[in-house]
């Protein structure tokens, strides 16, 4: 937890984004958690291949998957 990566977007879910880390790890974004203004299609703020900051926020133990937050992974403004 806690560890910065960046991911590529491999797909786009109603709920949020999968990214993809350089390992071949995937992990959930959830639209909440994706930067930028909130909307209601996560594809309005990111496209598939992108490559995002993300920070690794814990495990996601009803979805059996990584939770990922790309707010966290931005750097902080000064």
């Amino acid at each position: 937890m806690g560890q910065r990566l960046s991911g590529r977007v491999s797909k786009l879910l109603p709920f949020g984004v999968v990214a993809e880390g350089a390992d071949g790890g995937e992990g959930v974004v959830h639209r909440r958690e994706l930067a930028g203004a909130p909307t209601d299609a996560p594809g309005d703020g990111v496209s598939l291949g992108d490559d995002i900051p993300v920070v690794v926020a814990g495990p996601d133990r009803q979805r059996r998957t990584v939770s990922l937050s790309q707010r966290q992974g931005l750097p902080c403004p000064r």
